[in-house]
């Protein structure tokens, strides 16, 4: 049965923002780094923002590097592990066009001294949004986004930027510009991350404030469209992401309270959007529009929850074990094997690769067995349910605990399934006992 509970599993979720501004007039202080090294926080995800204004007329001084080191050395150093989300950029008051460096080829350096520093973190390091320019590094109010010049910067960011993290930019129209093509992400396209194309996300910080979520679509068909950079008409822009993000992370900002980002509406668009995560302090008004609407829905066990909470819960993935089976095949019964269906009642998929394996204890003799099972979590699409299998070693006469673990490959954290009162002190989830020939 699945559980209405909060579940701490990375990559998904409201999130935090910290912003830290890098100088060598005022460094940054060393409060700074012991806040981000001893801040508690239930989310597992956090918007870093590097503000580095003061270096727009040249490259980042050694001094400079080093805060920004420090600051991943404070994240890595926190005893509960948080992912970051990170957004370099010159300018926090909506003043682009001053802001950014004059000339493009300082931000192209910026660019290869800052991915210099992230490869030394890489493994909390999951998205890095935007090009560095524009205001408040959300691509817009720029002189360096026409085609030519965002090219230039998207395939920098590429070249740059460690290979396991995703990059996120602020359209559609700008994935579609980078990847070269008007279709979205297929199946046998994604998961190679040496290729822009399958680790180009979207970010979205205007998401459901208008028709046209505040610039993000246009007045466009995709039938009607001729060129990479139009933006679509909503409709066909969801339609888009509908496919596209099954593979690559989306999210944002809900942003402008009105009838779209209604609990239901928004429980729908961001469902079809796969929204993986979403800022927990802004807009501040249709975040408490959703935490004062309560979720109704008969025989769901998040009837009565928040509307806040409900979002929370299917944000990004949420697995659930809905079925277990247990078969013996061979002469005299010697090959057993298990059989678990697992569902995703999350909005979004897992999009990096983890470790699934069956736990086989021996209760009498605590002997214990993993057994590592042939299957990709990052398939458990969400609305769907998954099944693989798992060939056990058991022997006659003997009683077994039979458990499944779920670990992530870079982050190293356990993944924590959505079912009522199965999950042990690892983080591994019940599957059930038996006993050999009974």
């Amino acid at each position: 049965m699945e559980t209405n509970k909060f579940l701490a599993n990375s990559e998904r979720g409201f999130y935090n923002i910290k912003g830290v501004t890098i100088s060598d007039i005022s460094p940054t202080a060393e409060d700074t780094y012991e806040l981000i090294r001893n801040e508690k926080t239930d989310e597992t995800l956090e918007l870093l923002q590097i503000h580095i204004g003061e270096y727009a007329d040249r490259e980042i001084s050694d001094t400079g590097l080093e805060q920004i080191s420090k600051t991943f050395e404070a994240y890595a150093e926190k005893e509960k592990s948080v992912s970051l989300i990170v957004r370099p950029l010159y300018d926090w008051d909506g003043k682009g066009m001053e802001s950014d460096p004059r000339s493009l080829d300082i931000v192209l350096r910026h660019m290869e001294q800052i991915g210099e520093v992230m490869e030394e973190y890489e493994g909390q390091i999951y998205i890095i949004q935007g090009v560095f320019v524009g205001s408040w590094a959300e691509m817009h109010s720029s002189r360096y986004l026409t085609n030519d010049t965002y090219q230039i910067l998207i395939q920098k960011m590429h070249e740059s930027m460690p290979k396991s993290a995703f990059l996120a930019v602020r359209t559609p129209a700008y994935w579609r510009m980078a990847a070269r093509t008007v279709e979205p992400l297929s199946e046998s396209e994604a998961w190679d991350m040496s290729v822009l194309k399958s680790r180009l996300s979207l970010f979205n910080d205007g998401i459901m404030g208008n028709s046209l979520d505040c610039g993000t679509y246009g007045d466009l068909t995709k039938e009607k469209s001729e060129l990479l950079s139009d933006h679509w008409i909503r409709e066909d822009e969801l339609d888009f992401q509908n496919e596209l993000n099954l593979y690559v992370p989306n999210g944002g900002e809900a942003v402008l309270d009105n009838e779209l980002n209604d609990l239901y509406n928004a429980d729908e668009t961001l469902n079809t959007m796969h929204v993986s995560y979403l800022n927990k302090a802004h807009d501040t008004e249709v975040i408490d529009k959703w935490k004062n609407t309560v979720f109704r829905e008969e025989n769901s066990v998040f009837d009565g929850m928040s509307g806040y909470d409900y979002i929370e819960r299917h944000l990004g993935y949420r697995f659930v074990i809905r079925d277990t089976s247990l078969k013996e095949a061979g002469w005299k019964w010697q090959k057993s094997s298990i059989t678990v269906e697992v569902e995703n009642t999350g909005y979004a998929s897992r999009y990096t690769p983890c470790t699934v394996e069956v736990i086989v204890k021996d209760t009498e003799s605590g002997t214990v067995k993993r057994i590592k099972a042939d299957t990709d979590v990052r398939m458990w699409q969400p609305g769907k349910v998954s099944s693989f299998s798992a060939e056990l070693d058991l022997e006659e006469g003997r009683e077994y605990e039979i458990r499944l673990q779920v670990t992530g490959e870079k982050d190293k954290e356990t993944v924590l399934f959505a079912n009522e009162n199965t999950v042990g002190d690892d983080g591994s989830c019940l599957l059930g006992r038996v006993k050999k020939g009974v």
